[in-house]
């Protein structure tokens, strides 16, 4: 077979298989066409007849904007910050110790003679607040403990014993404490248990207790069970907010979990010949991801192959973000299955990207270019055409 027939041969296996590269050649996904054509809803005019149930939303300035706006970050609910400042009181369990002063010696427990005496007080003996929340005092009897604060207790004493004592003065202390008690546990270096103090505690000085936590703060999720509720924060944004480092109360659990964010990379990213496996499945690594960001880390558009026209980002939107950006979203729809798509080959697509959030469980679908279809078939007709040429 002469040059020119081999080449006139390469040309018509070409026509022949482009009229059917889509099914025939093999390719990463779907390409840049078979995405933006089909989708039902969408920020420009679509042809009528469509009927495929996600949504194609190109990123403009106002798209970006509204996604911004509504980007909220894993931060406590209002309740849990505006909790008002804990007071410990004493509970069921602490161990009491309580000491009686009297103006003069022989009263009801200093005798006349005293003899050597280290003051006018005796001291009794320290006695645990019972399951019923009292404790026993001579000359008092049973004292509902539980509950009160400690000068409440103690002028509640004061009015038990004044009728028989000398003008009596009553101090309690808490010598051990066994409720108001906050539990942190969960992957920090030593989960611990520990009572408030009336000085209060906070959030964090309560993780720095356990020793911090195992795994960096932007993957660390803190879970705080506070009776039948429960709340829960980015660990890095409880950092970077003075209003989210909360008070703890008595009976509060802190879990703290690791909570690994990723976004999947697919199409036409990364290195396009790689001797070892190519991970396609990313973490943030960060607080905060954009889609720059997330296009960098999956190592970038493949030269050869992509259409830096044609990046997407998969997720699914809430109905509302989508009829606030004037697609025409019915109302019953709360969760719509979305494609945004990313025009890189402008500059303004480059300044777009690094302002458009990631999401975890995102999926960064670059399409390959119409070119690689080409080079595709020349790649199949190449042994046709050599055989031929040998064969000559």
């Amino acid at each position: 077979m002469t040059a020119p027939r081999a080449g006139r041969a390469l040309c018509v296996m070409a026509v022949l298989l482009g009229q059917s590269a889509c099914a025939f050649l093999p390719s990463a996904g779907p390409r840049f066409e078979e995405i933006t054509g089909p989708a039902q809803w969408r920020s420009i005019a679509t042809p009528d007849g469509q009927n495929v149930s996600y949504a194609l939303v190109p990123l403009n300035d106002a798209v970006v904007k509204r996604l911004e706006a509504d980007e909220a970050p894993v931060l406590f609910g209002k309740a849990t910050v505006a909790a008002a400042p804990f007071e410990p009181r004493i509970g069921v369990g602490d161990t009491l110790s309580v000491t009686i002063f009297e103006a003069t010696a022989g009263g009801l427990f200093i005798p006349a003679q005293a003899g050597a005496r280290p003051g006018n007080f005796v001291q009794m003996p320290p006695q645990q607040v019972s399951r019923a929340g009292t404790i026993a005092v001579p000359y008092a009897g049973s004292i509902h403990a539980a509950g009160l604060r400690i000068e409440e207790l103690q002028h509640l004493m004061e009015r038990r014993l004044a009728p028989r004592a000398l003008e009596p003065q009553v101090v309690v202390t808490i010598s051990e404490r066994r409720s108001n008690l906050v539990s942190i546990m969960g992957d920090v270096s030593n989960s611990i248990q520990f009572p408030l103090d009336p000085a209060g505690e906070r959030i964090l000085n309560a993780l720095s207790r356990a020793g911090g936590p195992k795994f960096p703060a932007y993957e660390t999720l803190v879970t705080l069970q506070r009776g039948e509720k429960v709340d829960r924060a980015l660990l890095s944004d409880i950092a970077g907010r003075p209003g989210q480092n909360v008070q703890l109360r008595g009976g509060d659990v802190v879990f703290v979990s690791h909570e690994l964010r990723y976004f999947l990379a697919l199409g036409a990213t990364g290195p396009s010949a790689s001797l070892s496996p190519v991970n396609r499945r990313l973490p943030f690594e960060d607080t905060r991801l954009n889609l720059g960001d997330a296009i960098a880390r999956a190592g970038g558009l493949q030269d050869d192959h992509a259409d830096s026209r044609a990046v997407f980002v998969f997720r699914t939107e809430r109905g509302n973000a989508l009829r606030a950006m004037g697609l025409p979203i019915a109302a019953n729809l709360d969760q719509v299955p979305t494609v945004y798509q990313a025009d890189m080959s402008k500059p303004s697509g480059l300044f777009l990207a690094n302002a458009f959030p990631m999401r975890n469980r995102d999926t960064m679908f670059v399409s390959n270019a119409a070119a690689t279809d080409v080079n595709k078939v020349v790649q199949l007709a190449l042994p046709f055409i050599n055989a031929g040429i040998a064969a000559k």
